[in-house]
């Protein structure tokens, strides 16, 4: 595993920095007149200057001072003492809402989050405040609980501008079990209004300075949250909200997933009528794979001396049979296959499995996974229902070669109610050279099943596959089946960028699933790039050469290289101190490889990317 420390550079971060940050000077404990500063219960701390002019309606048109309560709530005064109460928490919503819209000449009042909270010395914090920043106000409440627990144990903070403009921040451990409610009010007995999801779509008050959203117990979805509330030429507040707090977050795929299986899924039998009828589809040993072809079949008519598979007609059933020659199938000769009356020919000591789902439903899940190896053409067919076909078998000399045909020759396909819809299709297992050939004269598009009426063709191994999305066969093809899956490339980094004014992080980024090279050569070869810009859902690198694989950043501002024997690659990236709280940067990694060295030559370009990571760096 190859290290690499960058430092990268504070002039880099904060060429873009954004405002948006947590303030982490929380200035000095709130007083408290013969008691202990910032700490207690139910308490409403001293009178304390802002030392800006806060715009707000109400009783006032502006204000100077804050009056701070412990439990997650302070109220704004033209200098008086506010009369809040020192508790004026509730589990009841039209309590919580009554106080949040206060009496008539009641001063308004900003809550983060209004609840019974516990502000206690033995979890070293307490309620701050800083009025010493240029432009704006700032109150912490610091290693808050909730009144008679221990943890969690979390930290709110809000910040008023003089803009007008309230910032809340909430870190990642915020949590109540107990209802509670999150906002904004000029108080003096405004006018009730419908509440918000904060964190959803940007919520808007309208001419109302009136905002808010409420939580019953155990549901406040606020940790690491920024809420943001700005004036509005209406005379209210816009709302927006974003992640805060440090955090490193995965997002995108990166390529290539190769599955040791294919297969398409259809959807309903309309739609695989539609694609499937009168087509072919051919699997051709190619050593210990399947090259697999659209077309190239024939069918073959069953013939008198064909016998039904099944004693007596079959729903949802399986029978072992054995054909006068062994069936060579891509993990060596099998004496015997595993016929199922839905569709499928498989191989294997027991049953088949159709691991999540029935054997009547296909899923892709189920087939991926499946116990056996096997070959699918898998529909839920009933051969029990009144005037169907049944399923046949029968061995036919071709040249030299002996062929086992499998035919399903008319049979109901399951419909409710029940009416008149066969479909006919066959597999051809060639007994001497190991093709398979499925063949599809027609095929139903009855979609009545109240049991779905899905197809799903392909061909899986004997357990766990990966699974790379379906193809397209008649699009897709030709293809080489895959010895082994091929996970696809990732990246990840740890710890979360934490910057302080005392320190800073050393990041880990790791990719793994890097392909080699060259196939054999035992050499990995990429870099991880950071990035000041992202492409949140992908741009595809098609033009270059590189179809599925996508670009998730917008530049390459800085690159690291990685060369190993593994495949399995670990750079680091030094953030320092004093990086602005909120600054945001994305990185991705990069393989290159062999032009078309990829499995059924994938990429002439020789390049594989990893996922994205989303990075912000705050001071918690």
């Amino acid at each position: 595993m190859q290290r690499f420390l960058f430092p990268l550079s504070l002039t880099l971060l904060v060429a873009t920095a954004t405002a948006q940050g947590y303030e982490p000077d929380y200035g000095v404990l709130a007083p408290r007149a013969g008691f202990a500063a910032g700490v207690g219960d139910d308490v409403l701390f001293d009178l304390q200057p802002m030392n800006i002019t806060f715009p707000m309606g109400g009783v006032a048109a502006s204000y100077t001072y804050a009056h701070i309560q412990s439990n997650g709530v302070m109220f704004l005064t033209t200098g008086a003492v506010s009369g809040g109460t020192t508790s004026g928490y509730s589990t009841s919503t039209a309590t919580q809402l009554s106080n949040l819209q206060g009496l008539a000449f009641e001063p308004p009042r900003i809550a983060p989050m209004w609840r019974d909270l516990d502000m206690l010395a033995a979890n070293g914090g307490g309620v701050f405040f800083n009025n010493t920043i240029p432009g704006k106000f700032v109150a912490t409440w610091m290693n808050a609980v909730q009144y008679g627990t221990t943890a969690p144990i979390f930290t709110l903070q809000v910040q008023l501008f003089a803009t007008g403009e309230v910032h809340f921040y909430f870190d990642g451990t915020t949590a109540s079990t107990s209802a509670t409610i999150t906002g904004l009010s000029h108080g003096n007995a405004i006018a009730a209004v419908p509440g918000v999801d904060l964190t959803g779509v940007m919520g808007n008050s309208g001419t109302t300075q009136l905002l808010f959203e409420q939580f019953p117990a155990n549901t406040i979805d606020l940790a690491n949250k920024f809420i943001h509330f700005a004036p509005n030429v209406f005379g209210g507040y816009d709302e927006t909200s974003t992640d805060c707090g440090a955090f490193n977050r995965t997002y995108g795929a990166g390529c290539y997933q190769v599955s040791d299986s294919f297969y398409q899924h259809f959807a309903n039998a309309a739609v695989a009528s539609t694609a499937l009828t009168g087509q072919s589809l051919t699997l051709t040993p190619t050593g210990l794979q399947y090259t697999v072809t659209w077309g190239g079949g024939v069918f073959i008519p069953p013939t008198p001396a064909a016998v039904e598979v099944f004693a007596a007609p079959m729903d949802d059933g399986e029978v072992v049979v054995t054909p006068s020659l062994p069936f060579a199938t891509p993990t060596g000769p099998v004496a015997s296959v595993r016929v199922h009356s839905n569709g499928i020919i498989s191989w294997g000591a027991s049953a088949q499995t159709f691991p999540g789902t029935s054997s009547y439903t296909p899923t892709a899940n189920g087939f991926l996974d499946g116990g056996n190896a096997g070959i699918y053409a898998w529909h839920d067919y009933n051969e029990t229902e009144a005037g169907s076909g049944r399923i046949k078998r029968e061995e036919i000399a071709t040249g030299t070669d002996t062929v086992l045909c499998v035919t399903w020759d008319g049979v109901e396909n399951y419909s409710t109610p029940a009416s008149a819809n066969p479909g006919t299709m066959q597999f051809q297992l060639n007994l001497t050279s190991g093709v398979v050939v499925l063949v599809w004269p027609f095929v139903d598009g009855n979609v009545t099943s109240a049991y779905g009426s899905a197809h799903l063709v392909g061909y899986s191994p004997a357990g766990a596959s990966i699974d790379d999305g379906g193809i397209v066969l008649a699009t897709a093809l030709p293809l080489v089946t895959q010895a082994e899956n091929m996970p696809a490339m990732t990246l990840s980094a740890s710890p979360a960028p934490i910057s302080t004014g005392v320190s800073g992080t050393v990041v880990t980024y790791t990719t793994e699933n890097m392909p080699e090279y060259g196939l054999g050569t035992g050499t990995y070869i990429g870099l991880n790039v950071i990035s000041l810009g992202q492409v949140a859902n992908g741009l595809e690198l098609i033009a270059l050469g590189a179809p599925r694989c996508y670009a998730y950043v917008a530049s390459l501002d800085v690159t690291q290289a990685m060369i190993g024997t593994t495949p399995t690659q670990s750079v680091t990236l030094s953030i320092p101190p004093l990086v602005p709280p909120g600054y945001e940067f994305y990185s991705q990694s990069v393989t290159m490889v062999a032009p078309f060295s990829l499995p059924n030559g994938m990429n002439a370009y020789g390049m594989t990317v990893s996922n994205g990571v989303r990075q912000r760096i705050d001071t918690f």
